[in-house]
């Protein structure tokens, strides 16, 4: 599996060193700014940089399901068996590169946003006002009168885990999408077949989103106590990774029993 990440590697390090390019020249014009104090550089900069991250996050989906629908459709690369690999292993080097590409892209901007950050708090000398803001809320919440610093980092560990899981989520729909366009319309390209495979994913996302809403998400919205909330939204995370477990195996299991390659 690690040979068929490499070869995904290699497809992408074009883009992926493009795009760490443009970050190190808006950062550098971020610094520029601020060294020269050059207001609407330093603004620029930083809405450039925070329309980048959402950029970032979105070529790297689309490529991810691009990059399958294009070798299953023009029946390219590894998919055709041309090498000597089951089809879950095709589906999931393709879902843990992109997987590792999302992690590598969440831990460079944080380092940069936290290091930019620093900076224009420096800059408008408001880091003692924050802290002693952050200080007078942790006395509340240790007074009882706001959630616990515990529950409070357990609530932002469950918000970042359900985005990167719901944006793997949206990828193994996507492929099992495709996969199922590719079973029911065996010799059939072009329009018809996108269409089929849009509309698979609407659906696929669409169920996964009503489960998820009748199951947790009305729980959540009323509910009682903190812990109760929290409860919610790790049931919501659990279930979106079983779906995405089940959408990659019946992908791989169409690929290799349905789909004629």
């Amino acid at each position: 599996m690690l040979k068929l990440m490499k070869y995904e590697f290699r497809k992408l390090r074009t883009p992926l060193l493009v795009m760490v390019l443009i970050l190190a020249g808006l950062e550098i014009g971020f610094l520029a700014g601020y060294k020269l104090e050059k207001t609407v550089l330093t603004a620029i900069s930083v809405t450039l940089l925070t329309t980048l991250v959402f950029v970032s996050y979105a070529f790297l989906l689309i490529a991810g399901i691009v990059s399958y629908s294009k070798e299953l459709t023009d029946k390219s690369g590894y998919l055709a068996f041309m090498v000597p690999v089951r089809p879950i292993s095709i589906v999931l080097s393709k879902l843990l590169f992109t997987a590792l590409a999302a992690i590598a892209a969440t831990a460079l901007f944080a380092v940069a946003a936290w290091a930019d950050i620093g900076i224009l708090l420096d800059r408008f000398n408001i880091g003692p006002a924050l802290v002693e803001q952050a200080n007078a809320l942790l006395r509340l919440a240790l007074n009882g009168a706001l959630p616990s610093v515990q529950q409070t980092g357990q609530f932002i560990l469950y918000i970042a885990g359900t985005v990167f899981i719901e944006f793997l989520l949206a990828i193994c729909s996507a492929y099992l999408a495709i996969t199922l366009s590719a079973t029911l319309l065996q010799n059939r390209k072009g329009f018809l077949r996108a269409l089929i495979s849009l509309l698979l994913f609407v659906a696929l996302n669409w169920g996964a989103s009503w489960l998820a809403d009748k199951l947790f998400y009305q729980h959540a919205s009323v509910a009682s106590s903190v812990n109760a909330l929290l409860s919610s939204l790790g049931g919501s995370l659990l279930m979106n990774l079983a779906l995405c477990a089940v959408f990659t195996t019946l992908a791989a299991w169409l690929l290799d029993r349905k789909v004629n390659l």
